[in-house]
């Protein structure tokens, strides 16, 4: 870079003369004016730069004519590169940054970008104005100044906000889910269902869980017992008993036993099976079962007249297809044939009817059945069991009518609730315990035998986890 150049004391002269510079300008001394060269404003008292020997190079291509005007020799005898003189006062520092009238450059900041920038539009629109502005920074790498500030990255808040929210619904959601079941948990009723005995059988495969629907009218009015076509007997009996074995791997099982099925009754002889439920209540019933089969009970479920039929009511009907009219005063029905939604009322008559049924007993447990396993498929349905307001106005409905085991866990009702499920998909088991007999006469009335082999074959089978071969 030029040096600024010394008075003759040895003093530096101020690089800042700005009213040498406006004097200069006013003075007119403009060299491309006057058609002079540069060599014509040199002024005698600058001091020129000497060179190094590196540059001998451009020394000999200036001296053959390629490089100008090639190099001055001092008055002392050394060389010296004009371009050096030039780079501090060519004319784009000399027009830009001014010039002071002893020699002196006007800023030695200027001399460092004079070599990089082009200052051609400065001097067009700065000319015969006084000072000129300060230099521009170049721009770009490399080119005296720092590099480029790199663009800062945009946040993606609105993916993060959109996750975020779509995180809160899926936690409401389970949470919501969560209540809705606690709450159906609690609407449904406790009751003793553990027999208190010591010769219970042992634990087979998979657990069993005995489904009982009973003719309790205890709920009904007498307007809805006469609607219904109930009577008005008193007690309570078991008017439906289903065994649901759900093993540890495969597919479920539900086996249907007759109500009038001819057992033997702890402390109480041989009689019909629903008679079980009128003498000792549930714990009775569920001894019974499990003494007649060999398989432990795990769970129980119990649903009434008034509940089955509130239920029904509350799923807003059940659709079942009949092959042929269906018509039983007794159970106060009049079906026609073909696919309908029926009501609460007309699906208990429907359920119960047997005296229309030339197959009794084994008829009506295979329609008990067949219904049980259309209103769990409707209860299950998506649009129910995914909408929590649903949810909770079935579930609590349902579970209002039902009365559970005590020892019925949370757990073993989903997982009965599940195989339920499966059957109602046609992802299971439907059959009836084999039978020898369906009016077998007894001291007790007529009654249905079962065949002894072909039903410890069954239950053989369901405890020790082996495919049942009974058909449907």
């Amino acid at each position: 870079m030029p040096r600024t150049p010394r008075d003759g004391r040895g003093d530096r002269r101020d690089p800042r003369g700005r009213q040498n510079r406006d004097d200069w300008r006013d003075e007119g001394q403009d060299w491309r004016a006057d058609g002079g060269r540069r060599d014509d404003w040199r002024h005698e008292d600058t001091e020129l730069i000497p060179r190094q020997d590196r540059h001998a190079a451009d020394r000999d291509r200036y001296r053959d004519g390629r490089g100008g005007r090639g190099y001055d020799r001092g008055h002392d005898g050394r060389t010296y590169d004009d371009r050096g003189y030039d780079r501090g006062y060519d004319d784009r520092g000399y027009e830009d940054r001014g010039y002071e009238d002893d020699g002196t450059y006007a800023d030695d900041r200027y001399t460092a970008y004079s070599r990089e920038v082009d200052y051609s539009r400065d001097r067009e629109r700065y000319a015969g104005r006084g000072t000129p502005p300060p230099p521009r920074r170049p721009d770009g790498p490399g080119r005296g100044g720092p590099p480029p500030r790199p663009p800062r990255r945009r946040k993606r808040y609105g993916m993060r906000r959109l996750m975020a929210f779509l995180l809160l619904l899926v936690v409401g959601y389970v949470v919501a889910m969560l209540v809705v079941a606690s709450l159906v948990w609690g609407s449904i009723t406790k009751i003793d269902s553990t027999p208190d005995v010591a010769d219970r059988p042992s634990g087979g495969s998979g657990a069993n869980y005995l489904l009982v629907g009973t003719d309790s009218r205890e709920e009904l009015s007498d307007a809805e017992r006469s609607e219904f076509g109930t009577g008005a007997v008193e007690g309570t009996r078991a008017d439906t008993v289903m065994l649901l074995h759900v093993p540890s791997g495969g597919e479920p099982t539900l086996v249907s036993l007759p109500r009038d099925s001819y057992v033997e009754i702890r402390d109480n002889g041989w009689n019909k099976l629903n008679a079980a439920h009128s003498i000792g209540g549930a714990e009775l019933l569920v001894d019974t079962v499990e003494q007649n089969t060999d398989l432990r009970i795990d769970g129980y479920l119990e649903i009434g007249f008034g509940g089955f039929v509130g239920v029904v009511n509350t799923v807003g009907g059940v659709r079942m297809c009949l092959d042929q009219a269906i018509q039983d005063d007794k159970a106060h029905i009049d079906l026609p044939a073909g696919c309908q939604d029926l009501t609460g009322p007309e699906a208990l008559g429907y359920v119960r009817m047997r005296y229309s049924d030339p197959r009794g007993d084994i008829g009506r447990v295979e329609r008990q059945r067949e219904f049980l396993s259309a209103l769990v498929s409707k209860m299950s349905s998506p649009a129910t069991i995914l909408n929590p307001f649903t949810l909770h106005k079935v579930g609590t409905g349902t579970g209002k009518a039902l009365a559970m085991g005590e020892d019925t866990s949370m757990v073993e009702g989903a997982r009965m609730a599940l195989a339920m499920r499966s059957v109602a998909n046609g992802q299971g088991h439907s059959v009836t315990v084999p039978v020898a007999n369906t009016n077998y006469p007894t001291n007790v009335g007529s009654t249905v035998l079962w065949d002894e082999a072909g039903a410890a074959e069954l239950f053989g089978a369901l405890r020790e986890g082996r495919a049942i071969t009974v058909a449907p």
